[in-house]
């Protein structure tokens, strides 16, 4: 199976340093084939046979292992992965005069969260779609932007439990995920 491996908050102002090539080889070392990394910020897709929970205790054991601060991530099972993304509202992505980004839910992530931002949402400068493993989020960019919801959920226990990639990157992510490769 293919799996889309998502980590948070590594590599961001020189804090939680995580050498994708360091990364690969323990993922390598770990079990898995087929590591490759796309950007510096913690996406990876790797291939097994073994069923995601294996794969999550795995990623678990070797992240904890091997860093000396704590990394959340999601494992999405590439059909899943997919599947989500089929959901995305015709929003998501249409207008480059908005920002539009997809919260991956971490495995920390927990299901009040859904309630709390439908609860929370501006309509007036926040769409927003929840799915069950990604959040599709568009909002002001600029002009706006400090009355959206999106800009002031930086730091808050509910950001803390997603992982957030803009729209380019999560279609980028998709595309590597399908193409074949050596």
């Amino acid at each position: 199976m293919n799996y889309l491996l998502l980590l948070r908050g590594i590599n961001v102002g020189g804090k939680h340093r995580v050498p994708m090539a360091d990364l690969r080889a323990l993922l390598t070392a770990g079990g898995f084939t087929d590591v490759r990394s796309y950007i510096n910020s913690g996406n990876l897709f790797v291939t097994s046979d073994q069923p995601a929970a294996v794969c999550e205790a795995t990623v678990t054991e070797i992240l904890t292992r091997n860093f000396d601060f704590p990394i959340d991530f999601r494992l999405l099972a590439q059909p899943d992965f997919l599947a989500d993304l089929a959901l995305a509202p015709a929003w998501w992505g249409a207008d480059s005069q908005l920002r539009h980004n997809a919260l991956f839910k971490l495995n920390t992530y927990e299901p009040q969260w859904d309630d709390w931002l439908t609860a929370h949402q501006t309509t007036d400068y926040d769409r927003v779609l929840i799915t069950p493993t990604v959040i599709f989020w568009t909002s002001t960019l600029k002009i706006n932007f400090s009355r959206s919801f999106y800009s002031k959920i930086a730091g808050t226990a509910f950001y803390k439990q997603t992982s957030a990639r803009n729209y380019n990157t999560t279609v980028k992510l998709k595309n590597l995920l399908e193409a074949p490769h050596d």
